[in-house]
């Protein structure tokens, strides 16, 4: 049996602050991408941030939101 690792999805919001956490169980990093992006598609968030071990995986922001900025 492969053994399951920890994933911290980071759920951002329209200006790319987090506004959520969740942590996953995945065997492989795709699983993890593939059912964060699924999380994503059915909620209110702009984005998402996977993390492992301290490094960022994966980022993925739904078409038409972008961060604020200041002018």
């Amino acid at each position: 049996m492969k053994a399951m690792l920890e994933y911290h999805c980071f759920f951002l919001d329209a200006a790319d602050r987090v506004a959520a956490t969740l942590t996953i169980r995945c065997g492989t990093d795709y699983e993890a991408q593939s059912r964060a992006d699924k999380m994503l598609a059915v909620s209110d968030h702009a984005g998402v941030e996977i993390w492992i071990r301290g490094r960022r995986l994966y980022r993925s922001r739904k078409p038409g939101f972008y961060p604020a900025t200041l002018e």
